[in-house]
């Protein structure tokens, strides 16, 4: 039940369609929290909240650039993805 719910609450983070956006900029390149909320439209208080909570996912890498911090993809989202249903489906399931 623990690994059920430990991916429940790793596909959460999937789950928010500015979170799945940011991730889909980062693949391209690496961006700045104001030159995402410029792109996304959204302000840079709300695009941090999402950066954080992808970071604490193991998504996103954090570099700090002098008083700037820039953000990119740290490991493959296929993989990723595959790997949490990989582990998700070795669960034995219960009633």
């Amino acid at each position: 039940m623990e690994r059920i719910k430990k991916s429940a609450q790793r596909f959460h983070v999937l789950a928010d369609p500015i979170r799945l956006q940011i991730l889909l900029l980062l693949q391209e390149q690496e961006m700045c929290v104001g030159h995402l909320a410029e792109v996304l439209g959204v302000n840079q208080p709300t695009v941090s909240y999402h950066l954080k909570r992808l970071h604490r996912a193991g998504l996103v890498g954090r570099r700090t650039e002098n008083t700037w911090c820039y953000y990119s993809l740290c490991t493959d989202l296929r993989s990723w993805v595959n790997d949490e249903i990989d582990l998700l489906l070795k669960v034995e399931p219960t009633a």
